[in-house]
């Protein structure tokens, strides 16, 4: 990992889509941004050079617990100050009924998702901790809170991963650990939404990834008495509303 001076920005699924579009923004405005994914993510002819020496990726599959702590042990000399969870499998298809979602899916879906997050986070959190506030920002969707018919393994991992970062953010103190969950009320256009959709399928009322990408950065550039964290759902415009969790039953 050499070349990461300053404390590093640790990206999940920076090869195409959100994850990509952060990893460049968070280089553009200087951060030293480690990205992980299945495959390599290829910059645009016009990314300036200096932003892409700021980045480091690392060939990541989240769904092979080995490789994440293979993967993690290589960091033991890099200090990490926040980590973006953007890495995401939907499943086969497009949308079908739990009982034609088959086994492997079940697997591939959670284990991606859910379980390659929760061990890489928990992994990593005495680097986080270490640099405090170290910052996790995991970008959700709605079927992490609400229900989703035709995306059982989807909503399922999702939402499994949004009840562990709230059980993680409940472990430590605010200046310790800060943990924002976004979630988008519109679509953006990814390769991964492009294929699932028709190809004559009308994009104009999707949003850039960009727009979350610049949330993110926000959320990294501010202090926690302005951006409280938290939950929140993410407009058009790029403003947050915070969502209010069920604090206990």
């Amino acid at each position: 990992m050499a070349g990461v001076e300053q404390p590093g920005v640790l990206v999940t699924g920076a090869s195409q889509g959100i994850g990509k579009a952060i990893v460049m923004r968070l280089a553009d405005e200087g951060h030293s941004v480690l990205g992980v994914s299945r495959s390599k993510p290829e910059f645009p002819d016009t990314a300036q050079s200096a932003s892409v020496s700021r980045i480091h990726w690392t060939p990541l599959d989240l769904s092979q617990m080995t490789g994440v702590e293979q993967y993690v042990a290589s960091l033991e000399p890099v200090a990490i100050r926040a980590l973006i969870l953007s890495a995401v499998d939907y499943g086969e298809g497009g949308r079908h009924p739990a009982s034609m979602t088959l086994a492997a899916e079940w697997q591939r879906v959670i284990t991606t998702n859910l379980i390659g997050h929760c061990v890489l986070v928990s992994l990593l959190l005495p680097k986080l901790v270490a640099n405090a506030p170290g910052v996790v920002i995991h970008v959700s969707s709605d079927v992490a809170v609400t229900p989703a018919g035709g995306r059982s393994a989807y909503a399922a991992s999702k939402a499994g991963l949004h009840a562990m970062l709230r059980a993680i953010a409940a472990e430590h103190p605010l200046d310790r650990l800060r943990v924002y969950q976004l979630i988008p009320t519109f679509q953006t256009v990814t390769n991964g939404i492009r294929r699932r959709r028709p190809k004559d399928f009308d994009f104009s009322s999707y949003a850039d990834p960009a727009l979350i990408a610049e949330v993110v950065d926000r959320l990294l550039s501010s202090s926690p008495a302005s951006v409280p964290a938290g939950t929140y759902l993410v407009r058009r415009d790029g403003t947050l509303d915070w969502y209010e969790e069920v604090a206990s039953v």
